[in-house]
């Protein structure tokens, strides 16, 4: 093929002819082959001609993600059902470092940070066993309050952190129970048998002396972080935010 004419130079979009070589284009080819050469050259991003129904991601789900990755999971809510995704999570994460055959010493720690009132009996027999079986290692944070069932799955964590004027609740909590007399009667003997494992657990994991622990197990019983250190609840007080993050 010929080298190209010199009107090229001047903006012309020539086109070969085999018979009379170069001839430039007219405007309307000229628009058409650049028309053709734009769309070939980039994405087709199609935008909604309606721009108001275009939604950012959810602040809050990003967040989750970023948890996620740095594998840090906050129990700031009462325990209930949907918080089985963090048992999950926490298995999830075994399963990573296993499967990656990191060495338990050189794994990334799993943060379980506590602002919970307490909540679902079941759920913390399950999140308990759960971190106590967890091979990669949990750190519980205590930021203001782990209270019932919360501070029976922050003791279950290998290492446990608290903030100077965070709080801890130990109690047999209150159960409800329906039906006829023999389902209730049924329901009653499980729910103290539940409660009894549960304290021998408290007491595996503390320092506190057993007729002390039931003094006061019967009732609510608060502790300060200074107390939960004395009673072993908690291993140390945070000094500063460059300890956990």
């Amino acid at each position: 093929m010929p080298e190209l004419p010199r009107e090229c130079k001047y903006g012309y979009l020539p086109k070969y002819n085999e018979i009379g070589g170069y001839v430039p284009m007219d405007k309307k080819e000229q628009l058409k082959k650049l028309k053709k050469e734009a769309e070939s050259a980039y994405l087709d991003i199609s935008i909604p001609a309606n721009v108001e129904n275009l939604q950012l991601p959810d602040p809050s789900l990003l967040q989750f993600y970023k948890n996620y990755e740095d594998r840090i999971i906050w129990i700031d809510d009462e325990i209930t059902t949907m918080t089985l995704e963090y048992a999950k999570m926490i298995m999830q994460w075994n399963l990573d470092d296993k499967k990656a055959n990191i060495p338990v010493e050189a794994r990334t720690p799993i943060k379980v940070i506590f602002f919970s009132p307490g909540g679902d009996l079941e759920v913390n027999n399950c999140l308990v066993d759960t971190i106590s079986l967890s091979t990669t290692k949990v750190i519980g944070i205590n930021v203001g309050m782990a209270a019932s069932s919360g501070c029976f799955i922050y003791l279950s964590c290998h290492e446990r952190l608290t903030f100077p004027t965070a709080e801890f609740l130990l109690h047999k909590g209150a159960g409800q129970f329906s039906g006829d007399y023999n389902n209730v009667v049924a329901a009653i003997l499980n729910y103290q048998r539940q409660i009894d494992e549960l304290g021998k657990f408290v007491l595996s994991r503390t320092k506190i002396p057993e007729d002390v622990f039931n003094e006061n197990f019967e009732n609510d019983w608060y502790l300060s972080a200074k107390e939960a250190i004395e009673y072993g609840v908690a291993d140390r007080i945070i000094n500063s935010l460059d300890e956990i993050i």
